[in-house]
């Protein structure tokens, strides 16, 4: 019992458990640094192309598959963020913003969590849980805007649904259009708003009466005003365009790691299941089960474990119906401010500083980070490509074109990269069987045009290419090999 007001009533303890909490991610991310998103680098040329230009592609300039054929590069407000880092960071940039990354979104759930009504510690529980959940998602890519993004939609949601500051949903618009900007998944916080927004339908089709009101009728008008916002991107409706094209796409979640289904072989992956049942179980002891959260709670299921690249959502929503159906009494909500503003400035100063030393501890520098990415990326066949003077066409591996785009001169386009928007589901599907060295890589179209190769080492089919007649090895490392015609 001593324990137990100890921990409820002692800030020390509670700063304590917040500053591990904020900054044990990140703090693993550098103790254990490597680049980790595979598309960085064609995100990286398209910001420096855009900025070149003063204008967005509409056309693709980085492969000669899609060479002079439709691409609408739906992250154009992220890429030239990302250019712009780059060029006032250097590679040093890159690490900058997965530290960041790391620390808003613990910061951003926990936030959630504590606004709609959860207690202090419960809170920090369920928002470990979601912040290791996500060990395999932190990049410093554009889906992390839409889990900020997410999260912060969630919140104004359940706060003009539970405590009517209904006022605070007029940022919607705006919000949905840099969302729109930055990522493609701003569809999810359409949907999400779709439900709040037509929440009366849906009781009146399930003939619920709910012990609350639903939002007013007019949030069907911050609806409305948030999908015209996402048409006010430099692409208009063609937006929507590549909305379409991956909701079309079923190779990929068959063929890319990312997308795959949760496998449960990694620990973090079990806090999904812990997550969504401690949703469930949390609904059903506060026996709130108003249509809008059961709604809620299945979107979040069905995309969270179809695709570990969603599993984000999953996380997310669980911590939130938790926090709502545990909510704290009214005289108990008045009290949920642990630290006050000197204390908040404190902690966030802390934070820096445990983030500064384990920098400086674990010697994060241009240099190591040269050498992850020549340890993870084919770095030095580029470098042998270049010196050499080779010319494509370019056949190469899914994976990699990413970097490719980034690395190689404009005038080796890749043959294949990870915008499966341009690629489309049949190609990636090939290129994944290629990479197996399945029946039929002799006979892929582009590998028959190609002058220049490059192939991961491993794979089979840098094996199979060693007794092609057509090509000759001319270079390999653990990374990758390069093949010429002959």
């Amino acid at each position: 019992m001593r324990l137990q007001n100890w921990l409820r009533d002692d800030a020390s303890v509670k700063f304590i458990a917040l500053l591990a909490l904020f900054t044990f991610p990140a703090v693993l991310y550098l103790r254990n640094f490597h680049m980790t998103d595979p598309d960085f680098g064609w995100h990286l040329r398209a910001g420096e192309w855009i900025l070149s230009r003063h204008a967005v592609p509409f056309t693709d300039p980085f492969s000669s598959y899609g060479a002079g054929k439709p691409w609408y590069d739906y992250s154009w407000l992220f890429d030239i963020f990302f250019a712009l880092v780059y060029r006032a960071f250097g590679l040093i940039g890159f690490a900058l913003l997965e530290v960041a990354v790391r620390v808003v979104i613990p910061v951003c759930i926990y936030r959630l969590a504590r606004v709609l009504g959860l207690s202090f510690w419960p809170s920090v529980a369920a928002t470990a849980l979601a912040a290791y959940s996500m060990t395999s998602l932190y990049a410093p890519r554009p889906g992390m805007f839409t889990v900020v993004f997410f999260i912060l939609e969630l919140q104004l949601l359940f706060s003009a649904l539970l405590s009517n500051q209904f006022a605070k949903l007029y940022w919607l618009p705006l919000i949905f259009f840099l969302w729109a900007s930055i990522h493609i998944q701003f569809i999810h916080g359409l949907i999400l708003l779709a439900v709040f927004a037509f929440e009366p339908v849906l009781n009146f089709v399930l003939r619920y009466k709910p012990a609350s009101a639903a939002l007013p009728a007019k949030s069907v008008w911050i609806f409305l005003a948030s999908t015209l916002a996402t048409l006010c991107t430099p692409y208009l409706w063609h937006i929507y365009s590549t909305v379409f094209v991956y909701a079309g796409q079923t190779n990929i979640y068959q063929s890319i790691s990312e997308m795959l289904a949760i496998s449960f072989r990694e620990p973090f992956h079990f806090a999904f299941p812990i997550l969504a049942l401690g949703a469930a179980l949390a609904l059903g002891w506060s026996r709130n089960l108003r249509p809008i959260y059961l709604a809620l709670f299945a979107f979040s299921v069905v995309l969270g474990f179809r695709s570990i690249k969603d599993s984000w959502l999953l996380a997310v929503v669980s911590v939130a119906l938790i926090a709502v159906s545990l909510r704290t009494p009214e005289a108990e909500r008045t009290q949920l401010r642990v630290l006050t503003i000197k204390h908040q400035f404190a902690l966030a100063v802390c934070v820096f500083a445990v983030l500064a030393v384990s920098w400086r501890r674990y010697d994060i520098n241009t240099s190591w980070i040269e050498m992850s990415l020549a340890g993870r990326y084919p770095e030095a066949a580029v470098r042998y490509v270049i010196a050499h003077d080779l010319k494509g066409p370019l056949y190469n591996d899914f994976s990699s074109g990413g970097y490719l785009i980034w690395r190689l001169p404009p005038t080796i386009p890749v043959s294949m990269d990870g915008r499966t928007n341009v690629h489309g589901d049949e190609r990636v599907k090939a290129y994944s069987d290629s990479l197996r060295g399945l029946p039929g890589w002799e006979n892929d179209p582009d590998l028959a045009r190609a002058n220049l190769i490059i192939w991961p080492s491993k794979s089979p089919l840098a094996g199979l290419l060693r007794c092609d007649s057509r090509f000759k090895q001319v270079y390999t490392d653990p990374q990758a090999t390069v093949f010429v015609r002959r």
